[in-house]
């Protein structure tokens, strides 16, 4: 007896392959934005560290309280982040403010770098400190 068609293992190992693959297809979409996301949080770190590094490199007396603006002219890498801005605040350290960092009014300063951009028309913010 001959038989013609296909068998009802055969249609199943289609529907599989085609199932999977539209699986995949559905969510490439959610995992290149997930990879956009992490590479722009990447390099709003390594910005943010780099000018942290730069202020720690100064002298104390080099470090002036004032909060300046980070923009593409003085920080290339800053024109990757879609609409992305900047700032970095040196402040001293009071007692008052962190009385666990300078209980006896050392002579302290307290540097802040934050970094935002968007993502998605979601804001997206990175900050580090240091004394």
């Amino acid at each position: 007896m001959k038989s013609s068609g296909f068998s009802l293992i055969e249609l199943l190992l289609v529907i599989v392959v085609i199932g999977a693959s539209v699986f995949l297809l559905a969510n490439l979409p959610n995992a290149l934005n997930l990879i956009t996301k992490s590479n722009h949080m990447s390099l709003a770190r390594e910005i943010a560290s780099k000018q942290l590094e730069d202020k720690r490199a100064l002298s104390y007396i080099n470090l002036v309280p004032d909060t300046t603006n980070l923009t593409s002219t003085n920080e290339p890498r800053m024109g990757l982040l879609p609409l992305s801005s900047g700032t970095i605040v040196v402040e001293d350290c009071v007692k008052e403010t962190y009385p666990q960092y300078c209980p006896n009014d050392e002579h302290i300063k307290l540097i802040s770098v934050t970094i935002n951009w968007k993502d998605n028309n979601k804001d997206q913010t990175i900050s580090l400190n240091t004394f």
